[in-house]
C-alpha cells in the first residue's frame, strides 16, 4: 500500500512537472538571474500551497478564528458568499506567494529590474501552482474516471496554472515598480502630476512622498491581483468557462505586454558607490530636463528620446532621465509605424528642431572643458 503511494505520488509530480517546464520555457528564458536563486524562489513558492492547507487545517481546531466560516455565515446571498470567499482566498494566495519573493529579494537583492519582479513572482506563483497540482491528482486519483482525471489535469496545467501566473505576474510588475519609487516621484514631479494616494498615505503615515508612492504602488498591485483571481475563481465556480479562458487569454497577453515595455528594463542602483558623476552643471541639467518633461507632456516623444541620448551621454546613471526614456520608447511603440520606423533609424537632428528648442539645447548640453 505504502509503495503504491509512493508511485503515485512520484507520477504525480512527474506529471505537474510538465506544464512547470512549459510555462518557465514561455516566461523565464530571458530571466538574468542565478539558476541557484531561480530554483530558491520556486521552492519557496512551492511551501505555499502546504500552508494555506495548514491555516485550513488550523481553522477547523480553532473554529472560533476560522475566517472562511465567518465570511460564509454573515453574507446570506450565495453569490456574494462566494465572491467574499474568493477574495479571501485570492488575498492570502496573493500575500504568501509575494512574501516569498519579497523575502528572498531582501536578502539577495535578486530584483534589479521591473522584469525581474515579474519574473520571479511568476517563477513563484508556478510553485504554488506544482505543489497544488500534486495534492489534487493524489486526492482525486480514486475518485475520478479516466476521462474525469485527465480533464482535470489538462485544465489545471493550463488554465488554472496560467491564471495564477496573470494573478502573481500582475502583482510583481506593481512591486517591481515601487523599487523605482524615487526616480518616479521625481518624474511626476516634473511633469507637473500628483498622486492623491501617495500624498495621502504620505500624510497619513508620516513618511516621505517616496515611500508613499511606494505603498500606494504595491497595495495598487496587490488588489488587482485579488481581484483578478477572485473573479476567474467565481467564473469557475458557476463553471463558465468561455469567460474564464478568455479572461486568461487577455491576462497572457498583457503579461507579455508587460515584459516587453522599456520600463521593465531600467536597472535599480543598488551600490550608489559606483554611480558616475554627472558631467553637467547641475543648473544646466535642471533646464534641460524641465525642457524634456515639457515635450512629454506635448507628446513629443521623438524630441524626448534626442534629448535623453543627449543627457545620458553626460549623466549615464540618471535613472529620472532613462525612465523618460524608456517611457516615451514605450508610448511610440504603441502608435503608428511612420514614429516606430523613426526610432528604429535615427532620432531627429539638432538642426530639425526650432529655432527657440536649439537656443536652450545648444546653451546647456554644449561640450564644456
Amino acid at each position: 500500500m505504502l509503495d503504491n503511494k509512493i508511485i503515485l505520488i512520484s507520477l504525480a509530480t512527474l506529471s505537474a512537472a510538465i506544464p512547470v517546464i512549459i510555462w518557465i520555457t514561455l516566461f523565464l528564458r530571458q530571466a538574468q538571474t542565478s539558476k541557484k536563486l531561480l530554483a530558491l524562489i520556486f521552492f519557496a513558492g512551492t511551501l505555499v500551497a502546504p500552508a494555506m492547507l495548514g491555516i485550513q487545517y488550523f481553522w477547523t481546531i480553532f473554529p472560533e478564528i476560522n475566517l472562511e466560516s465567518f465570511v460564509s455565515k454573515s453574507i446570506e446571498d450565495t453569490n456574494l458568499m462566494f465572491a467574499a470567499t474568493f477574495v479571501l482566498f485570492g488575498a492570502m494566495e496573493e500575500i504568501f506567494k509575494h512574501f516569498a519573493v519579497r523575502s528572498i529579494d531582501k536578502r539577495t537583492v535578486a530584483i534589479q529590474t521591473v522584469n525581474d519582479a515579474l519574473r520571479l513572482s511568476i517563477l513563484a506563483a508556478l510553485g504554488f501552482s506544482f505543489a497544488e497540482n500534486i495534492y489534487y491528482m493524489v486526492m482525486l486519483w480514486d475518485s475520478l474516471t479516466v476521462g474525469g482525471f485527465i480533464g482535470m489535469y489538462v485544465g489545471r496545467s493550463g488554465l488554472t496554472m496560467l491564471g495564477h501566473i496573470i494573478f502573481s505576474g500582475i502583482f510583481g510588475y506593481y512591486f517591481g515598480i515601487s523599487k523605482f519609487a524615487i526616480d518616479m516621484t521625481n518624474e511626476q514631479k516634473m511633469l507637473g502630476k500628483e498622486s492623491w494616494a501617495a500624498k495621502t498615505i504620505s500624510t497619513l503615515f508620516n513618511v516621505p512622498l517616496a515611500e508613499g508612492f511606494r505603498e500606494k504602488t504595491i497595495l495598487k498591485g496587490l488588489l488587482l491581483a485579488i481581484g483578478f483571481h477572485a473573479t476567474f475563481n467565481f467564473a469557475l465556480q458557476f463553471n463558465q468557462m468561455i469567460p474564464a479562458m478568455l479572461f486568461v487569454v487577455l491576462g497572457y497577453l498583457f503579461l507579455k505586454l508587460l515584459l516587453q515595455r522599456k520600463v521593465g528594463h531600467l536597472v535599480l542602483l543598488t551600490d550608489v558607490s559606483t554611480k558616475q558623476q554627472s558631467m553637467m552643471p547641475k543648473k544646466d541639467e535642471e533646464v534641460v530636463v524641465e525642457l524634456l518633461a515639457m515635450w512629454f507632456n506635448d507628446k513629443r516623444y521623438v524630441d524626448v528620446i534626442h534629448i535623453c541620448e543627449r543627457l545620458l551621454e553626460r549623466d549615464p546613471d540618471n535613472n529620472v532621465i532613462k525612465l523618460f526614456k524608456a517611457q516615451a520608447l514605450d508610448k511610440i511603440e504603441g502608435t503608428d509605424s511612420i514614429h516606430a520606423k523613426i526610432i528604429t533609424s535615427l532620432f531627429k537632428s539638432e538642426g530639425d528642431l526650432s529655432t527657440a528648442d536649439k537656443s536652450v539645447l545648444s546653451k546647456h548640453l554644449e561640450q564644456k572643458p
